[in-house]
């Protein structure tokens, strides 16, 4: 089965770069817009499946008002682990896969946002010839600590980035998706908050993101071709 299901928590974060990739390498995406009341994948679905991702959000995990939902997709990535359904998940969805894994997820003591270097705790398949400090683009406000059977692959300044629970689900605590309308219209969005939180506000925020989005995207790419092979999704 090439079918790979998508779910996306919010209409301003899309899979953008990642879907590009998974269907350039012929996979069928079938995204489910959650915000939207669309259903999670049942455990039928699951099983027949090359592999879920999950993408990041507004939405924090502790929300009162989205507890069921965000209930709903921890136990479908609890299963998905038990399972080994090949997962990717991003930003949010890493929480939420280290929240279904057994880990933590907490408040930040402030936002953390910009262009990250992350550095390599450890190599694996899906970290395989990316390069040795790449900076990615990060924005969050809460963070996690990983359960005691996850192998952190990469952090910033000791918070995990990158980290794999079980043999074939990994979480990324960046945005590798970001092309340039995604991020800009994410900058632009929220212009009052980047002037008081990020050093030279949005005008330099915007310079920055438009000289690394080039690199960021290759990354994407070689993180895309990496989880296909480390997945096996072609064998699936």
């Amino acid at each position: 089965m090439r079918q790979i299901v998508v779910l996306q928590h919010d209409a301003k974060r899309p899979p953008a770069l990642i879907g590009e990739y998974l269907r350039e390498a012929r996979f069928e995406l079938d995204v489910r817009r959650l915000d939207l009341g669309e259903p999670l994948p049942d455990g039928g679905e699951l099983g027949g499946l090359a592999a879920l991702v999950t993408l990041g959000g507004a939405t924090q995990v502790d929300s009162r008002k989205r507890q069921a939902l965000l209930g709903g997709e921890r136990e479908l990535l609890a299963e998905a682990l038990e399972r080994e359904v090949p997962v990717l998940a991003v930003g949010l969805g890493a929480q939420q896969l280290a929240l279904a894994a057994g880990g933590d997820v907490y408040p930040r003591a402030g936002l953390r946002l910009g262009w990250d270097p992350i550095e390599f705790a450890a190599r694996d398949a899906l970290v395989y010839d990316l390069h040795p400090r790449p900076l990615v683009f990060t924005w969050r406000s809460y963070t996690c600590r990983l359960p005691d059977d996850a192998e952190l692959l990469a952090d910033t300044e000791a918070e995990p980035q990158i980290f794999r629970i079980g043999e074939v689900a990994w979480g990324l605590q960046f945005h590798p998706e970001v092309d340039k309308p995604l991020l800009l219209g994410w900058l632009d969005d929220k212009a009052a908050l980047i002037e008081r939180s990020y050093p030279g506000g949005l005008a330099a925020l915007r310079k920055m993101s438009k000289r690394e989005l080039l690199r960021s995207g290759m990354l994407c790419g070689q993180l895309m071709r990496n989880f296909l092979a480390a997945g096996r999704l072609r064998e699936r």
